[in-house]
């Protein structure tokens, strides 16, 4: 979408990030107030509901004819040159994910107070005992007794695993995991050993000179320049496996854990709900649609966080409150900035030749 919008604009020189020289660019703290004066008087604009699909092009081409007044949307409504275009409807969900990836665990007894010195804190790794599922805490909502859990990026450091190695003269091997779960890692400590199996009763010898083509959590190990030597040896490479979660969720009423290992201290609570993030409540409203403070504990039917796992858990709002989503707050967002002010047809060519000729007084 071509536009000359920035044509008025004085041209100034500006030295760009890292480099050395300056380059002559338009100068975009350059500013006239006219459509602000306009916006509130309505005899100027009128309302306007942006539908799924609309853009600021083919907005500007249905209203004057031309796309070339698209800016002037932006220019007359906050909330667009604030936040952007809304999205298409079909985009809500993905973007809501995108925006909240990880898992939310909910917990209706108090999880903030250190127990022997650890509480369940920013930083600190909660393993599920049930669904194994392991996560780092990265953010606490103790007003809705929300921990936020990186499940995604949270790995599982495994046993070390032997690979035996098919070794020719060329030194080198491909070596791959089949696990889609599992990943490589830390080469520097892998220890490649050389057995002589016609004589059992020998020491394996350990090569050090050997190297590890790996890329970042890759599942194919790339090793080269072995020493190879003619008889019957056997190769084996002992190496470091990360493994991610399955699905990264937790399981409604279990307990989760974190643990020091080296104090051997281990802090348990249990989860009366765990959710997706985009789908865990952001607030909770009053039936005026005003955000409330609530205690979380009532929601619940363990407010003491001592049920048996079996115990179950349902979320039962007090009369006249209402959750909201972090994905009904971007659904509600995105509806906010569809209605918008749009300059009447028959002011639109005006308004922005008064516009450019005050720019360019400027």
């Amino acid at each position: 979408m071509s536009t000359k919008f920035f044509q008025p604009f004085e041209k100034i020189y500006y030295q760009f990030g890292d480099e050395t020289s300056s380059s002559l660019f338009q100068n975009l703290t350059q500013y006239v107030d006219i459509i602000d004066q306009i916006k509130s008087q309505t005899a100027f604009y009128e309302d306007y509901y942006i539908k799924s699909g609309d853009r600021p092009d083919t907005l500007s081409t249905q209203l004057y004819g031309d796309q070339k007044y698209y800016w002037t949307f932006f220019l007359l409504n906050d909330d667009l040159r604030e936040s952007g275009w809304p999205l298409r409807d079909e985009e809500i969900t993905k973007t809501a994910i995108e925006f909240y990836p990880h898992r939310v665990l909910t917990i209706a007894s108090d999880f903030s107070s250190a127990e022997g010195g650890y509480d369940f804190r920013v930083g600190r790794r909660v393993i599920g005992n049930n669904s194994g599922t392991h996560g780092t805490i990265i953010k606490r909502n103790l007003d809705l007794g929300q921990l936020i859990v990186d499940t995604t990026h949270d790995y599982e450091v495994l046993p070390d695993r032997d690979f035996t190695l098919a070794v020719n003269c060329n030194g080198a091997v491909d070596i791959t995991l089949t696990n889609e779960r599992e990943f490589f890692t830390t080469p520097d400590q892998w220890i490649l050993t050389k057995t002589d199996l016609d004589n059992p009763s020998a020491d394996p010898v350990v090569i050090s000179a050997f190297t590890v083509n790996l890329e970042d959590l890759a599942t194919v190990a790339e090793i080269r320049s072995i020493p190879f030597e003619v008889g019957n040896f056997q190769y084996t490479l002992t190496t470091k496996i990360l493994r991610r979660n399955d699905d990264g969720s937790y399981e409604d009423g279990e307990v989760i854990s974190l643990f020091d290992a080296s104090t051997g201290l281990e802090v348990q609570k249990r989860l009366a709900k765990e959710t997706a993030q985009y789908l865990a409540v952001h607030h909770y409203e009053n039936a005026d649609g005003e955000q409330v403070d609530i205690d979380t504990s009532i929601l619940y039917n363990d407010p003491d966080g001592d049920a048996p796992p079996s115990q179950s858990y349902p979320n039962v709002l007090p009369s006249g409150l209402t959750a909201i989503t972090n994905l009904e707050r971007v659904q509600k967002k995105n509806d906010d900035l569809k209605q918008i002010k749009v300059l009447k047809p028959d002011f639109v060519e005006t308004v922005v030749k008064e516009f450019y000729r005050l720019m360019q007084e400027r």
